[in-house]
Parts: structure tokens; sequence; C-alpha cells
């Protein structure tokens, strides 16, 4: 006796909760139309010489009231009825998978997860028939699985495209949306636009690539500091280019890893391997490097939107770009003689924080805390600091444990087990050597900080505050403001110090 699997109608319906991004959507169509090309391209590049054209992919966003449409239409090879009765099963691979169409899930995950009702209009170069197809997830969910096609017939035989159209959104396109739509996809198909074999519209708008090459550092030789690399892992080929940022964009850094020669993670949210870029550091490293890396012999996701590692594939990977570019490495973290540091603030932004500073200061809110003239006795608050502290301190693993000479720093980040009235930061300094910081996550002043470098200068002055206190008490009975904040001058100045003598480090052992 042997069971079968079976696969229900509504499964269909359980692709708009698949945790999706819109540029990955939309990708589908793109990558579909361009593998049409690329599996027939000897007719197609016949017919566009005769046309005078290209391939051509338009992604349309219409509102139209309260029932907007998309709309997607190529000009590549189109469809058949057979190829099209292919094309809806799902999760049937196409003839050629090889390529960027390789499970038979993109056009339907796709199409269902923007929206419940959808059709698809085509005709095959050669053919004169036009079929359209309309498909209305709510019906198959109910399990109405019959999809009725439309039939044109004597059609020309030299016309070609495939249209698609989606409506009864499951979510809006607006706003920032729209833009990082924009952002993505001139980024995943920038190895088609380099080739001249894709022109790409979203709302006639021409999605351009700009490359890096002109804003990249030159040695004295005036050659790019930029390194084409490829190497092995276990019998599979990787490949790609490394470069330096001449003036640092941590935004634009990362690698693009590619696949099938599509961008599937890559700016603006490219790869940053943690052996190489470490983990959330802001330093120089990081504002410089980037790259592309080619991965043909692995395998994608089925969205397409990250390289399916298997076993420790990630981490081989990972060290082998380490050891191609090592060269390149150091020469990221050296800073530059003929340019300041460039992660300091710009004029504007120093401008608007000085304004924004000078409200806070004259605010009416303001004045009413330093008309406070009442405080709790010493002995009060340091029973109220010590009852917040305990339960941490006997519940929780410190997040850093620190060992500086003789001193030992515990620091607590606490999501939890405090709340919004409670202080932004709980310190403990005695005679001892140890110094205890808890830091409160739920105090209304963490929700304004955006970034993590701005939340690591945060748990800096948190920090340092409580040692350079420690400092003083072991040097000066009494603590004097001054001191205090000469101290902390000092600590916050290591950063800074560790790359100086890193980058001094490396020019004297000739590594530049």
């Amino acid at each position: 006796m042997s069971m079968h699997i079976e696969i229900g109608l509504n499964a269909i319906a359980s692709y708009r909760r698949m945790s999706y991004e819109i540029w990955y959507a939309l990708a589908e169509y793109v990558d579909n139309s361009t593998q049409s090309y690329a599996n027939n391209k000897a007719d197609l590049d016949a017919a566009y010489t005769r046309e005078g054209e290209g391939l051509e992919v338009r992604i349309t966003y219409e509102r139209q009231g309260s029932d907007p449409v998309l709309r997607i239409v190529d000009n590549a090879m189109g469809m058949n009825y057979q190829d099209l009765e292919h094309a809806l099963k799902v999760a049937y691979p196409p003839a050629i998978s090889t390529g960027r169409c390789r499970y038979g899930m993109g056009m339907k995950t796709s199409s269902c997860w923007i929206g419940n009702r959808w059709s698809v209009t085509t005709k095959k170069l050669g053919d004169t028939n036009e079929y359209t197809v309309e498909i209305n997830v709510r019906k198959i969910e109910n399990g109405n699985s019959e999809l009725v096609t439309k039939t044109i017939a004597n059609q020309p035989a030299d016309t070609h495209y495939t249209r698609i159209e989606i409506r009864d959104h499951n979510r809006e396109f607006k706003g920032r949306t729209i833009s990082k739509i924009k952002d993505y996809l001139r980024s995943m198909y920038r190895m088609d636009f380099r080739a001249k074999s894709l022109r790409l519209f979203y709302n006639d708008e021409e999605m351009i690539w700009e490359e890096f090459d002109s804003k990249l550092r030159r040695n004295k030789a005036g050659e790019l500091y930029k390194r084409e690399f490829i190497f092995d892992v276990g019998g599979r080929t990787a490949y790609g280019w490394a470069g330096i940022l001449d003036v640092g964009a941590r935004a634009d850094t990362g690698f693009s890893m590619l696949h099938s020669d599509r961008v599937v993670k890559g700016w603006p949210d490219a790869w940053r391997p943690e052996g190489i870029y470490g983990h959330n550091r802001n330093d120089l490293l990081n504002q410089r490097l980037l790259g592309e890396i080619h991965l043909e012999d692995f395998d994608v996701t089925h969205t397409k939107d990250m390289i399916q590692w298997y076993g420790d594939e990630e981490d081989l990977v990972e060290k082998g770009l380490k050891d191609a570019i090592a060269d390149l490495l150091p020469i990221a973290r050296t800073p530059w003689k003929d340019q300041e540091d460039e992660r300091g603030p710009t004029d504007g932004e120093v401008d608007l924080a000085i304004s924004g500073l000078r409200d806070e200061l004259t605010s009416p809110e303001m004045i009413d805390k330093i008309s406070i003239t009442v405080l709790p006795p010493e002995e009060a608050l340091i029973a109220s600091l010590a009852r917040i502290a305990e339960p941490v301190k006997a519940g929780r693993t410190p997040d850093i444990q620190a060992k500086i000479g003789d001193l030992e720093v515990w620091v607590y980040v606490v999501p939890t087990d405090v709340g919004p009235f409670d202080p932004y930061v709980v310190c403990e300094t005695g005679a001892n050597s140890k110094v205890i910081v808890i830091i409160n996550m739920q105090h209304p002043h963490v929700s304004q900080i955006s970034g993590e470098q701005a939340l690591m200068n945060y748990f800096r002055h948190c920090v340092y505050d409580a040692v350079a206190e420690w400092q003083a008490q072991k040097v000066r009975s009494t603590l004097d403001s001054n001191t205090i904040k000469m101290l902390k001058d000092g600590l916050l100045r290591v950063s800074l110090l560790m790359e100086q003598h890193a980058a001094s480090s490396r020019e004297k052992h000739g590594a530049i």
C-alpha cells in the first residue's frame, strides 16, 4: 500500500502571505522576458533587426480609482497555447531550467502575491493566434480550477508579445516603495544593461545602471584600486571584482551577489560578509570596500532574493573571497592623506543639529525641567537605582564584559525589565575595580536614535561617562566635573587612535 501527496487548490491563496519584497516579485516577470530572449535569441534578433528594436520590458502601475492595475508588457518571444498551458502549471520547471527561470514558480507566486485577479495575454512569433487567460485566485481557492482561455485568430505572424495585468491588489505601491523598486531593478539587471540586451522601463522611466568606476580610488600611477578575482569552492567557481571607493559612502559598499548574470542580493542592500566587514561596524573599510561576486554554480532560493546556502558553503565562499582580495583590505582601512575622514557630518547636518538643539534648549518643556528645585535624598536615589540594577544583574548575562588592565566593565543593554520612566542609564562605579552600566532601551530618547552608528555612539557615551567617573574617583577623593570631562575626552579618542595605529603599522611594513 502506498500514499500520494496531494496539494489542495487553496494552496495558491497562500502565496499572498509569502515573505516577499515587491521588487523581487517584479523581477520574476523581467526574468521570464530575458530568459525568453536568451532561449530564442537568433529568431528574436532577426525580428528586432527588421523592427529596428531590441528587447523591451515595460512595467506600469496605474491608479484607476479604487482598483489600480499593474501591467507588465514585453516584446520577447511570446507563447503559443502549449507554452501558456505549461507556464500556468505550478512548480513545473521550464524545458530549459538552467538560466533565470528554474522552478516554474515565479509568475504564479508573484502575481498571486501582488493581486487576486490577473490575466496573461500573449502571442508567439510565427504563430497567428493571440491567447488571453484570466486567473481569479479567490475562485481557485474555493475549488474552481477551470481557466477559460480566449483566442483571437488571424493575427500577423511577425508580432510577438506578452502582457500581464494584475488587479485587486493585496498591497499598495506608494512613497519610498516606488523609489526602492526603481533602485533594485536598475541594480538587478546591470549585466543586461552593460550588454545592451535589455531596455527596462518603470512608468516610462528607463532604468539605467550607473557604474562605480568613476567613484573608485586611484593609486599614484593613476590605476584604479580594483581587482578581479576568481577562486574555487569545492569544485565550484566564484569570480568577480572588488574595489575601493575614493570618497566613502557606506550605502554603496558591500558585495552584489549575481546568479545567471542577475543580482540576487546587492546594492542597495548588498552582502556584507562578517569575516570581512565585521558586525555593525562603521570603520573605513565599511565605508569603502565594494564589488560583485558571481556564484553561477550555487543554488538560489525559489524567490531568487538570495543564494541558497547548504552546509558550510557561505563560510567557504566568504573565506575564499577574503583570501582573494587580501591585498585590498589594508588599503581600504588606511586614511587618505589628501582627505579628511569622510565619515564626519556635513555642514548641512551640523546646521540642522544646531537648529534642533537650539529649539530643544529654548522650549517650555526644557524650562520646566530646569526649574526643578526639589531633589530626592541621595540615600533614596541610591536605593531606587539599586532596585533597578539588582534584578538585571541577577537575571541577565552582561552583553559586554571587557577587561581593561585592572578594570572590569560590564554592560547590560536592557530591552525589558525596565520602563520608559526609569533612568536612561544606571551606573555603579564603586571603589573596587569594576564598573557596571545598565542601558535602558525603553527610555524615550532611544526611539529618536536611527542607525547602528548613532546607537553605538549613544552606548559609548553611556559607558564612557561611567568609566571616566571611575577614573576620577580613583585619582581624586572628590568628583570634579572638569576632571571627568577631561578623562572622557581621552576615551572618545580611542577609536580614531586604533585606526591611526593600524594604518601606521601597515605603512611601516610596506602593506600600502
